[in-house]
């Protein structure tokens, strides 16, 4: 079995339906219309972004316990952190829109509208919610659960607009293992031409130089 395949089997189906519902809200897909291609309209959960934001919360984040760094997954943890998020602002009676109850044991975050995710992202980020009913390891510690929120929409973008797309099949093996199977679409979107040879040292700039007696002045 692919790498790839063999990870994404290994993830939780909710915790995969909550990623990909986080993804799309803060990165949403756009309508098709005929002056862009359906690639151009293409919308983080498009771009399998999900995956990125599933594999860097269970590789890439450490906790200190005790005296020393600590590799614990932080995926699963952050996807009930976000569920319950969702369950508090609909019994708070907060939601802008009736959640699609098909899709509430998947996950309430993915249930409910995406404008009510952002909502969820706010509150937490806020604090507006008991911290104590928050799951492990984000209970009653609202300074981690800002930081993961802070994570969670910086981390979107990030993965979003970088090359991490179009490694393809690639894309869930080791950094080292990746290799770029074509252009990547958000730099198209972005209108980004794609990576330039650097100059070795920055050469200067034009400037006029006045000399008055003893004295200079740039202009």
């Amino acid at each position: 079995m692919h790498p790839s395949a063999i990870y994404a089997a290994t993830v939780d189906s909710h915790t995969f339906a909550t990623f990909r519902a986080l993804v799309e809200a803060i990165i949403p897909d756009s309508p098709v219309s005929a002056t862009y291609s359906p690639e151009l309209t293409a919308g983080a959960a498009d771009l399998c972004i999900h995956e990125y934001m599933i594999w860097e919360l269970d590789h890439s984040l450490s906790l200190v316990l005790g005296f020393g760094l600590t590799d614990i997954p932080l995926s699963c943890s952050t996807a009930g952190l976000l569920n319950v998020g969702a369950v508090h602002l609909a019994a708070s009676r907060q939601l802008q829109h009736p959640p699609n109850h098909l899709l509430w044991e998947s996950g309430p975050f993915s249930a409910i509208s995406r404008n009510d995710r952002i909502s969820v992202l706010a509150m937490l980020e806020q604090g507006n919610i008991d911290p104590g009913v928050l799951p492990p390891p984000y209970r009653n510690d609202l300074g981690f659960t800002r930081y993961m929120i802070d994570f969670l929409n910086r981390q979107t973008m990030f993965g979003n607009y970088s090359e991490w797309s179009a490694y393809g099949t690639t894309r869930l093996r080791t950094p080292t293992e990746r290799r770029l199977e074509y252009f990547p679409v958000s730099w198209k979107q972005a209108e980004y031409p794609g990576v330039v040879p650097g100059y070795r040292a920055l050469l200067g700039y034009m400037l006029t130089i006045e000399r008055k007696g003893g004295e200079s002045t740039i202009v």
